[in-house]
């Protein structure tokens, strides 16, 4: 008799885990590998330490990830992750006459974050990126818009370096851009 005659089919149950089990490996190949290769996007950072966001380093520069693809329960996310510097926080109002561009920047060892929140009177252009330390020529930029008023959110920064943001005035009239950014950084300072 044939041994394939004689098994039986697998219970609903197991089916419905082993589907559940191959989302949740979907999702993380998804989050390590493909956003990383395929859009130069490196939420969890392993992208980096497999070497994969150089595949993608040009792939959707003006594109951020949507908060909702980051899945808690398929992403390992520390509970507490200690700093040996202090928590701060850095408040700065700057004035964009037309035409005018400024940038300020954060000093951050890999994996130090910050949560910030910066609003204009007018809708700017703006990038934030980041370099390594003494390369000002190579940059990863994470997230570029024109037209925009305000933003917020959590960076957490993907490599050793200065990290944060340039905006440039388009308009004809004086811009005020009032930032403030709170975490754990080195310092904050405006080039």
């Amino acid at each position: 008799m044939n041994d394939v005659q004689n098994q039986a089919a697998p219970s609903r149950r197991k089916l419905m885990v082993s589907t559940l089990i191959a989302a949740l490996v979907a999702g993380v190949i998804l989050l390590v590998a493909v956003l990383p290769a395929e859009y130069g996007r490196d939420p969890t950072g392993l992208g980096q330490l497999l070497g994969l966001t150089a595949l993608g380093a040009n792939a959707g520069a003006d594109a951020v990830v949507p908060a909702e693809v980051i899945d808690a329960e398929t992403v390992a996310i520390p509970s507490v992750t200690a700093s040996p510097v202090a928590y701060a926080t850095e408040k700065r109002s700057l004035t964009l006459q037309p035409g005018d561009g400024v940038e300020i920047k954060a000093v951050m060892h890999q994996g130090q974050s910050f949560v910030f929140h910066w609003a204009a009177t007018r809708p700017v252009h703006f990038d934030m990126h980041g370099e390594p330390p003494g390369d000002s020529d190579t940059f990863e930029s994470y997230w570029r818009e024109r037209s925009r008023a305000d933003a917020s959110g959590l960076f957490v920064a993907p490599f050793n370096g200065t990290h944060g943001w340039y905006w440039k005035n388009p308009t004809n009239s004086a811009v005020t851009i009032d930032v403030e950014l709170s975490g754990f950084f080195e310092r904050v300072y405006r080039p």
